[in-house]
């Protein structure tokens, strides 16, 4: 606020002058109305918005071989009023800009193993096209499972925004916080969100039929896939199913980085009979997979 005062009988309307020092192309950071009243014999505020679009730098000034100054570039304006006296104003402006703060949360729920696209709205502040880089961290530990992609880098034209696509995957159900952040690498400003996604286990079941004839064996061979970077052991110990005619082979597979295997399911009937069973394949790191079998054991062959 900067308080004019009028010494006169009569009311003053005032037409400030507002500019932005070396603002490089990034519009005025400072503004305010256009046409400022002063009631005869009164005083009034006028006030200034401080809207910075970059933020300020500090520079090391090096006083002598070991003594060093840290100097903070502000942002630097001037706010000019014209009396109608005949006399005028001139204030100095100064800002100082931080760090910008996340644009938002944004908070997903999705199945494990379901890709889910993401839509971010990315601003471009400036006046020309500038070109954003996109990154993404994970928060905690490196997680192999889970899978964020999206364009590397992409271009805005000067004061617009654009919808950016981000894809989501994850193996396993957990709550997932990550950060997405869109910085222009020539100037080094940026913008970002913050994610949360709540990730349930997959409900999708798999369904087989499995005939034979008693005392004879039929298989049938589920794939499991390994979309990681990692080998991933597995062994028919995870496996979990209640009938007794039903055997999984073999003990254990070993599934490289981004390669498939092959568990097989045997059904061997000892009596004639029809039922349903589920198996369930719980792994430490790929998730569960859920399978419903269709059972009918017939008569033996001659």
């Amino acid at each position: 606020m900067i308080k004019v005062e009028n010494t006169e009988d009569k009311e003053w309307a005032i037409n400030p002058t507002i500019s932005t020092k070396e603002s490089s192309g990034l519009g005025d950071f400072f503004s305010g109305k256009q046409t400022f009243i002063v009631p005869a014999k009164g005083s009034a505020n006028y006030e200034v918005v401080y809207l910075p679009k970059t933020m300020t730098s500090r520079k090391v000034k090096k006083a002598g071989e070991e003594v060093e100054t840290t100097i903070e570039e502000l942002h630097q304006g001037s706010v000019f009023f014209p009396l109608p006296n005949g006399t005028a104003l001139l204030y100095n402006l100064k800002g100082t800009a931080t760090a910008p703060q996340a644009e938002g949360t944004i908070t997903e729920a999705i199945q494990a193993k379901k890709q889910k696209n993401i839509i971010v709205k990315v601003d471009n502040w400036s006046k020309k096209t500038q070109r954003f880089e996109a990154s993404w961290v994970l928060e905690g530990q490196n997680d192999p499972t889970v899978f964020i992609r999206g364009a590397n880098t992409f271009d805005i034209a000067g004061d617009a925004s654009k919808d950016y696509k981000l894809n989501f995957l994850a193996l396993r159900a957990g709550a997932y916080k990550f950060t997405t952040t869109f910085k222009v690498k020539e100037t080094g400003e940026y913008m970002f969100y913050n994610f949360q996604v709540n990730v349930s286990e997959s409900t999708d079941v798999e369904k087989i039929a499995l005939e034979s004839s008693v005392r004879e064996t039929v298989s049938y061979g589920v794939v499991i896939e390994n979309p990681t970077k990692d080998d991933v052991k597995l062994t028919k110990s995870m496996f979990t199913f209640t009938n007794e005619y039903v055997e999984i082979t073999p003990d254990e597979v070993t599934i490289k980085a981004n390669d498939s295997r092959e568990f097989q399911i045997n059904y061997r009937p000892l009596i004639v009979s029809e039922t349903a069973t589920d198996v369930l394949l719980k792994t430490p790191s790929l998730g569960e997979f859920r399978y419903q079998l269709k059972l009918k054991g017939m008569a033996p062959t001659s």
